[in-house]
Order: structure tokens, then sequence, then C-alpha cells
């Protein structure tokens, strides 16, 4: 198989210390200061596990590990051959993610947000060399031609090249009706990402957001682009929210295993975990005005292979994601947290209920700091026991941050039967029938370092001179 030189790099200040030789065997070679890359498969889950949970960042729940980074544009034109002239002649693609809007006294205020970008020419045989990265087992024989293709579809998102100071024009219909035209006021980013909040007025067709309970969809339309298709959700200001992850609580994913987490992001399809659809589908029948937002931090080229799968298997729902630009070290390291204040600010007077796993280091300190940020939005927690049903998750998780919340406001449970019963409208957050037991602590560690003896109340310091060690040990 012809190969082509697509390069990602272990940690992004390693990136500059590799070169890639011309193909047709291109290699990764070490300079003198820098340590030769490891295959994916070489990294033990647990040391990968560890990093997520040590280290202040919510790389580890998305499907790009944190010591996994993308090529760059300039990379990418490289390797393909494309110059300015080239690029200039593709056309424009526009990726919407459904956004949500609020009642304000001006009328409904739409967050619109999503990527301007190109899909530039790249063959088979170059997508399949690229998504070894990602599987390096890809030739082998357990994979069929439709893992194949998947993952060269996957790949192709990951390498697409962002437009810039691009303006856009969106319309608005509701009911198959015309609702607003709208002109988005900032053109696209460097990275040619959008994202505001705009206002907008229907004329008396959409319900106003202070008479009615109800969430109500918009079609949102990119004109001349089919590719910008896609939703908004007006939602009022008083009920109740339940945000949603994805990877491992709605999905098998098993971030907490890279090589299967990458596997299964790239390669199979993605499956359900369990009953989670028939759960969230009873919810959406049983509580009026329920509003899913679905929120993963999984990067925002990819998010479309999220979104057909969430969309294929549960309710409705608004949607946040990783974005390119980021530019703070908070955005950087707590994109989820900037998501989570965002909707939460936006909806001051709707209750919350926040669903995830065990296995993701941010949702486990983020969640509960929610409660403490946002005093009486937070109606419930509800957690995956990840290691209690899959004996593959060594991933240690801290639970210290429950330690001053009211218990009746978490839960932590096993499989989708102990929630299925919930109803949040009456308050509901526990099914005493499934026992707790938490302790306030680190659980987990003697799994991952292979001594049942070891204390499990480790510091975020022992952690951290852990993980130095272990990342020594590795690239050495």
């Amino acid at each position: 198989m012809a190969r082509s030189p697509f390069i990602l790099c272990i940690g992004a200040a390693l990136c500059g210390a590799v070169v890639a030789h011309p193909a047709p065997e291109p290699r990764i070679t070490p300079t003198p200061t820098a340590p030769a890359k490891r295959d994916l498969l070489d990294i033990p889950a647990s040391v990968t596990s560890l990093l997520g949970s040590a280290i202040p960042s919510d790389a580890a729940g998305g499907i790009l590990p944190a010591w996994l980074t993308m090529p760059s544009d300039d990379q990418i034109k490289k390797q393909l051959g494309l110059n300015d002239t080239s690029i200039s002649q593709l056309p424009v693609e526009v990726m919407n993610i459904p956004g949500y809007a609020n009642w304000t006294e001006n009328g409904w205020n739409n967050r619109i947000h999503g990527y301007v970008y190109k899909n530039p020419p790249a063959t088979a045989d170059q997508l399949d060399s690229a998504a070894q990265i990602f599987v390096p087992s890809l030739d082998e024989s357990g994979f069929t031609d439709a893992n194949r293709a998947m993952a060269r579809n996957v790949t192709a998102a990951l390498i697409t090249l962002p437009v810039q100071n691009y303006s856009l024009q969106f319309t608005l219909r509701y009911n198959a009706q015309p609702a607003a035209n709208i002109t988005f006021p900032l053109p696209t980013d460097d990275r040619g990402e959008y994202d505001q909040f705009v206002p907008f007025t229907s004329q008396g067709l959409i319900p106003n957001g202070n008479e009615t309970n109800v969430v109500q969809g918009l079609e949102l339309f990119t004109p001349a682009i089919a590719s910008g298709n896609s939703s908004s959700y007006l939602v009022p200001p008083q009920g109740v929210t339940l945000v949603a992850d994805i990877d491992d609580i709605l999905r098998v994913t098993r971030i907490y295993q890279p090589a299967d987490g990458l596997k299964n992001s790239f390669a199979m399809p993605y499956v359900p975990w369990m009953n989670m659809p028939q759960v969230l589908k009873g919810w959406e029948q049983r509580i009026q005005g329920l509003h899913f937002h679905y929120l993963t931090t999984t990067p925002i080229k990819v998010t479309q292979f999220y979104e057909s799968f969430t969309y294929a298997n549960y309710p409705l729902g608004s949607y946040d994601i990783r974005p390119l630009n980021l530019t703070t070290v908070e955005q950087i390291f707590q994109v989820r947290k900037v998501n989570l204040h965002r909707i939460f600010e936006t909806f001051p007077q709707r209750k919350f209920v926040l669903l995830g796993d065990t296995s993701n280091g941010d949702i486990m300190s983020q969640y509960p700091a929610m409660a403490t940020d946002f005093p009486g939005q937070v109606q419930c927690i509800l957690l995956r026991n990840t290691s209690a049903t899959d004996s593959g998750d060594h991933f240690p998780y801290d639970t210290s941050g429950f330690k001053n919340l009211d218990n009746s406001t978490y839960m932590f449970f096993r499989t989708p039967d102990d929630i299925a019963g919930l109803d949040f409208s009456k308050g509901e957050c526990r099914n005493a029938s499934v026992p707790q037991n938490v302790t306030f602590e680190y659980q987990g560690l003697p799994n991952i370092l292979g001594n049942a003896a070891m204390s499990t109340q480790l510091s975020i310091p022992v952690l951290s001179l852990l993980v130095f060690s272990t990342l020594i040990t590795l690239f050495a």
C-alpha cells in the first residue's frame, strides 16, 4: 500500500522536533533533543487513563487522547501537494452545530456556531495511510471494507482545511414557514469557526418563550450550501435541561482503553450503550418540556459522526463540542467547563440534570463544581460507574468533589435500568434500590498500579509526580 507522510505528534511540544522524510517510506526521526515517537499500542492504557485524571484536562473525554494531536494545515497542504490556487478552487462547506436559543425581552437570542471548511482531495491510499495513525491494525483481517471506509471518512474530516474571514448568511424556518433571515455579525476566525448569539424576531410566527414551556425546533439553512443545513432549539426560561456526555454513557467507546477507543471511533459502527436510548426516550415522553443538550469534547471536525449517531438513537437536542480556536488556558484544558458555564448562564432559571460517567476526569471535577458555582440550578448529577460494568476500565476517578453536596442530588449507577424510572419534573434523583457507598477520595488506583495494598488516597501532586515519572520512562 502506498503510504502518505501524515504526521501526528505525541505532545504538542514535541511536534516541532520531529522531521518527516519524503514518500514512499516516511519515518519520524528524532532530533538530539527530542525522544522517539512510540507507537500508539506501545503506551499502556493505564498510563493514558492516569494522565486524564491527574492532569486538569478533558482531552481524555474525546476521541483523541491528550498526547495525540492533529496535523497542521500547512502539513496537510504540503503532504497533499496543494497550493493556494488549487485550494481556492475547492467548494466551501459549512458545518452548523445544532444550537440553542434563549428568550429575552427583545425576542429570541439564538446561538449559532459551526465551522467553514474545504475538503482537500485525497486518494484512498493516502487516507488509509493517515488512518493507520489512529488504528494501526487497520490492515488486519479483523476489519471489513466497511470499517476501512469509515476510517477514511473520519480521517478525511480531520484533514479538512478551515476557511478564514468568511461571511455567513442564514435562513430560519419554523414549521416549514420562513421565520427570519440572519446576517452573521462576524466573519469566521482563523480556524474557520464562528460562535455568537444572534437575536431575531419572527413577527408572531413563533410563540414567545415566556408563553410556553415546550422546547421548539427551528430549521437552519445556509443559502446555496447544502452541507450547512441544521437545527436550533428554542428553550423557554424555565424547565429542566438534561446535559449528557456521549462517550461511554450514550455510546460504547471505551475511551479508558485508548486502542479500543480509537478503533471504536474511527473504524467500528457507533453502538449505543445498553438500553440508554430507551431511557432517554422514556424521559422525553414523561417529562414535558425536557431540553436535551449533548456536550462532548470531541473536536468539531468530527462532530457530524457524533450527531448522526445521536439523532439516530436519542431525542433531538442542541450540541456543544470542542472548538479548534482555543485561545486561553481554561479553554484548552477545561473546554467542558467553558461550555457548561455558558449554558448555565444562558438559562439561569432552568434546572439542570448532568449525565456522564466516572472514567472522565473532567466530568468528575466539573459536574459537582457546577452545583457550587450555580447554587440551586443543578437538580441532579447521574454518573455511570464505568468500572462496575467494564473490567477493562482501570481509570482512577476522584469523588472528593461530591463531599459537600447534598447526597440526594447525585447518584452513581451501574446500568441504564437504575435510572430509567426517575422523574426530574418531580425533583427525583435517586433510585433507593441502588447502593451508593461513596467515599470521597480517589478510586481505582490499586488496579492501575498493581498493588492492592496501596492506599487510594493520593493527592494531585502525588499523581502528577507519578505521571511525570511515567512519561520520562516512556519517552526517554
